[in-house]
Formats: C-alpha cells, sequence, structure tokens
C-alpha cells in the first residue's frame, strides 16, 4: 500500500473537508482584504472583551478548582489502563514531553524575560497604583507568573482527563468528541456532532499555532539583529519559516519516541542551563526575595486576579489577561489529546501532578531567574531595557538581558536562539500529531504522510500571514475562536463530573486502597459500564 492509498483509507474525509474548506476560507478572507478583516475582529473583540469577559475568566478558574479536586479526591486514583497497565515513559520522561508539549501557545523563552518588566511600567490595575519600587517589582512578577501559571495548565488538563479516560478505560479513539460521551455514551460519538467539535477543533489549534510560529520566528529574527546586526528581510524570513518547517517535519517522520522526546530534552537542557546561569550572574538573594513575595501574592490573589474585571481596565485585560485565556485555550483540546496519548499507565492523580503542579515548577524558576532579573536590572539603571523594548519590541528584550549579564553574551544569545527553535519545533511536532490523530478518527499512530500534510498546512499559512502583514489580525482573531473553546472546556467539566458520578458515586478512600484495584473493563457495552456502582465491581 502506497503512503497515499494508506492516507486515503486512514483519513475520515468529512473531517478533513470540514477543517480544511474553512480555514483555508478564514486565511485568504485575512490576507485579502487585511484592514476589513482588522476591522471587523477589533469589533467582534471588542463585544466579547466587554460582554463576556467574565465567561473566559470563570471557566478557567472552575478548569483550575475541577483539575485540583481531581487531584484531591478518590477520582485520582483512577488507573489509565488495566491494573498491568504499564506507563510508556519513565516519570522524568513524562514531566518532561507534558512540559515542553505545554508550552504550546506563548512561548516561556518569549515572554519570562520581558512581561514583568512591560507590568512594571504599565502597572496591573488589580493593584493600587501609589507603591513603592519593590511592591511594583513584586506584583509585576506576580502577574506574569499567574499568565503562566496553574489556571493556563488547568485548562489543558481539563481535556487531557476527558480524553485519556474514556480512552483509556472505555476505548473510545483519541478524538475531541469524546467530550461529549458523558452525555451520549461512549458507542455514539461517530455522528455528524461530533464531526463538527473535531473539525472545529482542528481550525482553532491551527489560528493558535500559527501564532505561536509568527512568535518565534521574530524572536529569532529580533535577536539575530539586535546581537548580530542581521537584519532578514521577506525572504529570509521565509527561508527561516521553512528552514524550521523542515526541522520539525523531519521531527514528525522520525516519530515520538525518536523525534518529540529529543527535543522535548534538548528544551529542558537548554531551559534549565539558561536558568541556572541567569540566576548566578544575576542578584541571587534578591532573586530569591522578589521570587517568594511573588509567589506569596500569587497564592494570596490567586481567586481575585481570577476573577477580575473591570470596564475602565478592558483595554488592559484584551491585551493581557483576556489574550492569554483565549490562546491558552485555543491549543487545549490537542495539548489534552497530546498529554493523554502519553498518559497510559498512569492514574488521573499523575496526569493532573504533571501537568500543574511539576510544569508549574518549571514555570516559576524561569520567570523569576529571567523576568526578576530584567527587573533589578531596570530599576538599579544598570541598563534600560524599557528603552530597548520601545525601540526593538517585546522580541529583544531577552537578548539585551543576556548582553548585560553574562561575560559571553553571544554564547549564551545563541542558546536563547536554540532554545526558541526547539520549543518551536516541539510545539509544532506536538501539536501535528494531535491534530492528525482527529483526522484518522482517532488513531493514535497517525501515517508520517499525514502529519506532514497538517505541518505543511502551518507552514504555508505562516508564511501566507508573514507576507500580508496578517500576524496581528490572527492575534486577534484569537480571542474569537478561543470562545467557542471555552464552551467546550465548559461542556467537558461538567461532563466528567456526571460521568465520573455515575460510574463511581461512592468512591472513598475506604472504597479503594490501591489504584491498582482500579481495573479498566473496555470490551464490556456501555450498559454494563454504567451499572457499576463501585470501582470495586471492576474487579
Amino acid at each position: 500500500m502506497t503512503a497515499i492509498e494508506e492516507f486515503r483509507r486512514e483519513s475520515d474525509p468529512f473531517i478533513f473537508a470540514l477543517s480544511l474548506v474553512p480555514l483555508i476560507g478564514i486565511i485568504v478572507s485575512i490576507v485579502a482584504w487585511p484592514d476589513a478583516a482588522a476591522s471587523k475582529l477589533a469589533t467582534a473583540n471588542t463585544f466579547i472583551i466587554s460582554n463576556l469577559g467574565w465567561f473566559f475568566l470563570l471557566v478557567v478558574l472552575l478548569s483550575f478548582v475541577f483539575v485540583l479536586y481531581i487531584l484531591f479526591s478518590p477520582w485520582g486514583r483512577i488507573k489509565l489502563g488495566g491494573p498491568d497497565t504499564d506507563p510508556d515513559f519513565s516519570f522524568w520522561q513524562y514531566l518532561v514531553l507534558t512540559f515542553t508539549a505545554g508550552l504550546s501557545s506563548g512561548g516561556l523563552e518569549f515572554w519570562g524575560p520581558v512581561e514583568p518588566l512591560v507590568h512594571y511600567n504599565t502597572r496591573p490595575p488589580y493593584f493600587s497604583s501609589h507603591v513603592g519600587t519593590w511592591a511594583r517589582m513584586v506584583d509585576a512578577l506576580q502577574y506574569a507568573i499567574f499568565h503562566y501559571g496553574m489556571s493556563a495548565w488547568a485548562t489543558y488538563l481539563v481535556f487531557a482527563i476527558s480524553i485519556s479516560y474514556f480512552v483509556y478505560r472505555k476505548d473510545t479513539s483519541f478524538r475531541p468528541a469524546v467530550i461529549l460521551a458523558p452525555f451520549v455514551g461512549a458507542d455514539n460519538i461517530g455522528g455528524w456532532v461530533a464531526k463538527l467539535v473535531d473539525a472545529m477543533v482542528v481550525i482553532i489549534t491551527i489560528s493558535g499555532i500559527t501564532v505561536s510560529f509568527g512568535l518565534g520566528i521574530s524572536q529569532f529574527t529580533a535577536g539575530l539583529g539586535f546581537k548580530w546586526g542581521i537584519h532578514l528581510g521577506d525572504t529570509g524570513r521565509i527561508g527561516l519559516i521553512l528552514l524550521v518547517g523542515a526541522l520539525f517535519l523531519l521531527s514528525v517522520v522520525t516519530g515520538i519516541e525518536k523525534g518529540i522526546r529529543r527535543f522535548a530534552d534538548l528544551n529542558i537542557v537548554l531551559l534549565l542551563g539558561l536558568m541556572a546561569v541567569t540566576f548566578v550572574f544575576s542578584q541571587p538573594a534578591s532573586l530569591v526575595n522578589l521570587g517568594t513575595e511573588a509567589l506569596s501574592g500569587y497564592v494570596t490573589d490567586f481567586v481575585g486576579m481570577s476573577l477580575y474585571y473591570s470596564p475602565k481596565a478592558t483595554d488592559w485585560l484584551g491585551s493581557w489577561t483576556l489574550f492569554f485565556w483565549p490562546w491558552w485555550l485555543t491549543f487545549a483540546p490537542m495539548v489534552g489529546i497530546f498529554m493523554a496519548r502519553i498518559s497510559q499507565g498512569r492514574t488521573l492523580r499523575q496526569l493532573v501532578f504533571a501537568g500543574l503542579l511539576g510544569s508549574f515548577g518549571l514555570t516559576v524558576p524561569w520567570y523569576v531567574a529571567t523576568g526578576g532579573s530584567a527587573l533589578l536590572l531596570q530599576t538599579s539603571g544598570a541598563t534600560d531595557l524599557l528603552g530597548i523594548y520601545s525601540k526593538s519590541g517585546l522580541e529583544a528584550v531577552g537578548f539585551a538581558l543576556f548582553e548585560q549579564l553574562f561575560p559571553y553574551p553571544g554564547v549564551f544569545s545563541a542558546i536563547l536562539l536554540a532554545l526558541v527553535i526547539s520549543f518551536l519545533i516541539t510545539t509544532l511536532d506536538s501539536s501535528t500529531l494531535s491534530i492528525a490523530m482527529v483526522i484518522v478518527k482517532g488513531d493514535e499512530s497517525p501515517s508520517s504522510l499525514n502529519r506532514v500534510i497538517w505541518g505543511l498546512m502551518m507552514v504555508l499559512l505562516t508564511v501566507s500571514l508573514s507576507l500580508a502583514g496578517g500576524m496581528p489580525v490572527l492575534q486577534s482573531f484569537t480571542i474569537l475562536v478561543g470562545l467557542p473553546t471555552a464552551i467546550l472546556c465548559a461542556v467537558t467539566m461538567v461532563g466528567m463530573l456526571l460521568e465520573f458520578e455515575r460510574e463511581f458515586p461512592i468512591l472513598t478512600e475506604d472504597d479503594i486502597d490501591d489504584t491498582d484495584d482500579i481495573e479498566t473493563a473496555p470490551m464490556q457495552s456501555t450498559v454494563q459500564q454504567r451499572a457499576r456502582q463501585t470501582p470495586d465491581s471492576d474487579d
């Protein structure tokens, strides 16, 4: 069987067409009429932020509450697979894959050095305006951590919990549409509504990926220009996009075992190395104090920041919280599929720990080291990073930070460039895998050609938008496409609460003493499964 024949055999033509045709239509409209599209999107965004901003805030907060309950409740003992099912990866490798795949939206290496600096300069309206320099620094770092903290990861985990549960316990396929299973049954998710959900998620995910791809390329080109005076024109920028695309397509062909895992390992090595060196060459004692206070404020102000909304602050919220939340949400279903793909043999508690606490444990030190160092340099007068931000943009701040901190800044700037590319490849690779799995009706091992097709689609889409100047338009588009994902997230939480209560209504610590006692019975009928009253009946 040829690769093309295999692709045609495995793909669902309805999902493929329903994903591809609207996406092409959207992109053609943005490229052909960028001014009109920008105006319409700006109007839509203003309406959403002003009238539905509360919905984004509530869904994300409830996502955190939901996964936190799974982490500490007896439901966390549910095993994803049979009692003898072993995990596919070591727990460290599991953490690494979860962490790097989860950083699909903004790019930790992009926002870490600059976001606290921007919040210091333009104080978040949640806080009072009359404070000293140190308190202003703490508040700035605190809000940056909030935007990349547990709330964002919780949206991923809502989908990961649902998909992994139904895949490994009810023998469904890897598809976003399984979130409908609690309402219609695991055997009844093959209809047109389910396929519509799958196609919608593909369109939303590709929109978010394109923004991330563009940001990564912008940071790379800014670094070349700021540090080495290499200014790429449109031709050079397109060449760079194609080069990154070729690298991640090579990773796609080699598969998850060799491709994604190797880049994930590289991500962690580079991230930890840069973080450690930044901490050492900065002001360690001040960073520890700053980070401790910011983390303390994050905990105490968590609910307040999560629900903060003011009609007078819509511009700020639209640029930050109500931009980040939809952006995270656009990736949540596909990252959830990827998390489910690597979670066989784990428990729900391990899944939540890896995605929520494990990843947060790496995010905070990076923000403290890079963002904290930027704040200390700015407030001490050692360098005017805000001036560089105003002159050269967000993307150049990280390179300017390394220029001031390190004795060999060129070396560390090159490492940062490598980290940008490596994170980008992992993001594109894992997302492409998830999209291809949806197109092939949930098969966890789609053909390389299927993944290559969607990878090429992302690359060509980014090139087209780059040439058309459409990247800012698509960034605005993120808020719009994030709205249906927020609805899907709310539906998923309601569905899983119904499912768990129906399956395990009296699950307590006394009912189950070991996670191995919770066995799966994927061959049982839906009626038989729903007739179970306690996990012990699985035995």
